[in-house]
């Protein structure tokens, strides 16, 4: 349960912001992920959930009409943050937690790799003290695994961790307007 922004304690819908839909195991980590949220609270959305996007004409813009129309149902944003084709996050996935961070929604990342920007970039030269990546570009040293920017997203170190996160923070707010904490399932 949370207190959303019309003052109702309900669960709340949170939007998994992701790559899997691109991947063979998409089915059962969906899966796993919506009885997480359960077990937490919440009631998962996949961008996938309801009828598929039927071929055809303007196919792209239909399949974003359709994942903004999930995200306009959904309270929070879970994002997963691990590399994807290549050193970075999905530019999709970032996408849509910059528009849930961008209009103020609780969002939470969850990422299993190197914890900073030099662990991930693994080759580098180092001049002056600035180390920068086999393209040449500058890499900061801030001891944060990405782009300044999202130091604004909580982040775990897996999904089940984000779910925790958020869980406490949801809590809190419950507490302070004199509601029990959510009891989270065994």
């Amino acid at each position: 349960m949370f207190i959303d922004r019309e003052g109702k304690v309900r669960k709340p819908v949170i939007y998994l912001a992701d790559f899997e839909m691109f991947l063979p195991t998409c089915e059962e980590t969906v899966k796993y992920w919506k009885e997480v949220c359960d077990k937490y609270g919440f009631i998962g959305m996949f961008p996938g959930d309801g009828d598929p996007v039927e071929p055809g004409d303007n196919f792209w813009q239909r399949v974003f009409n359709s994942d903004y129309g999930h995200m306009l149902k959904c309270d929070v944003c879970f994002a997963q943050l691990d590399d994807w084709r290549g050193h970075e996050p999905d530019s999709g996935t970032l996408w849509e937690l910059g528009w849930y961070v961008a209009l103020g929604y609780p969002s939470y990342g969850f990422y299993g790799g190197p914890k900073t920007l030099l662990e991930r970039k693994i080759e580098r030269t180092e001049e002056d003290g600035v180390f920068y990546d086999s393209e040449g570009y500058a890499i900061e040293d801030k001891e944060y695994g990405f782009d300044n920017m999202l130091t604004l997203v909580k982040v775990a170190d897996s999904f089940e961790n984000a779910c925790k996160l958020a869980r406490a923070d949801f809590d809190k707010q419950l507490i302070e307007a004199g509601y029990e904490p959510y009891k989270v399932k065994e």
